[in-house]
């Protein structure tokens, strides 16, 4: 099973709002500090599991301003 990295930009003066809501997803999720500030991880079987994490978990999400998803792969 692969694993996408989905990176969360959020609006400042909603960071704990954010979140709040991205908890409730039932996503693997992680703040961070730097460039983004979350990191929501899932594992899907094709690319429709990830396009449905972030078209209806994640973007509906009021503060959250830009995504920007990473697909991992096995190098075997």
């Amino acid at each position: 099973m692969a694993k996408s990295f989905i990176l969360v930009d959020a609006e400042i003066s909603k960071i704990k709002d954010v979140s709040s809501e991205l908890d409730k997803t039932g996503l693997e999720v992680y703040p961070l500090f730097g460039d983004h500030d979350f990191i929501v991880i899932t594992e899907f079987g094709d690319s429709k599991t990830t396009a449905d994490n972030l078209l209806e978990k994640i973007h509906p999400i009021d503060g959250v301003v830009k995504t920007k998803t990473l697909v991992g792969s096995d190098i075997s």
